[in-house]
């Protein structure tokens, strides 16, 4: 079952509403406040897809070291794995995160699972759109059968736009 959200609206008397904080960074948040959890995008907030941001590292190190509980969360359609292996790659340490929700890994889930009726009932044989350069997403494991017409498929899965994927026996020169 996919969740939904519910929230309460917040005041739109003037005098009640409070202008935001701004904060130095997690540092300065963390002095703060010791939260539950943290839950990080990495893309923008920990590093700018080349290298970390300044300090992210030892901030992430210490929050750790503190007790913090970290999730790295993405809209990235990469499997929470390849999530962490580059977060690794870029000199962040994989043992500070509980771990990494990603749009990714959750579509793999519900794919694998099918225990929702909506995703139970989308069949298997897709239209597979993935990454060529950055390297193809893999669907093992997903029981889906990738085809290259528009006719024989039952849904589209767009992982990426750089490439069309291929059934792996099949081969185009």
């Amino acid at each position: 079952m996919i969740g939904r959200i519910s929230s309460s609206i917040p005041s739109t008397n003037p005098s009640e509403l409070k202008p935001f904080q701004t904060i130095n960074g997690l540092q300065h948040l963390a002095e703060a406040r010791r939260f539950k959890a943290w839950f990080l995008d990495q893309f923008g907030v920990l590093h700018d897809g080349k290298q970390p941001y300044p300090g992210a590292i030892t901030t992430l190190e210490k929050l750790a070291n503190c007790g913090a509980k970290m999730v790295v969360i993405s809209n990235s359609s990469r499997r929470a794995s390849t999530t962490i292996e580059k977060l690794s790659s870029l000199g962040f340490n994989p043992s500070v995160f509980l771990g990494a929700i990603t749009s990714g890994e959750l579509t793999h889930q519900y794919l694998l699972r099918r225990d929702d009726p909506w995703f139970a009932g989308l069949g298997s044989s897709c239209i597979h759109m993935t990454w060529s350069d950055r390297g193809a997403i893999s669907l093992e494991g997903l029981g889906l059968q990738v085809v290259d017409n528009v006719e024989d498929a039952e849904f589209v899965l767009a992982h990426g736009t750089e490439a069309l994927g291929l059934h792996p026996e099949r081969h185009f020169p």
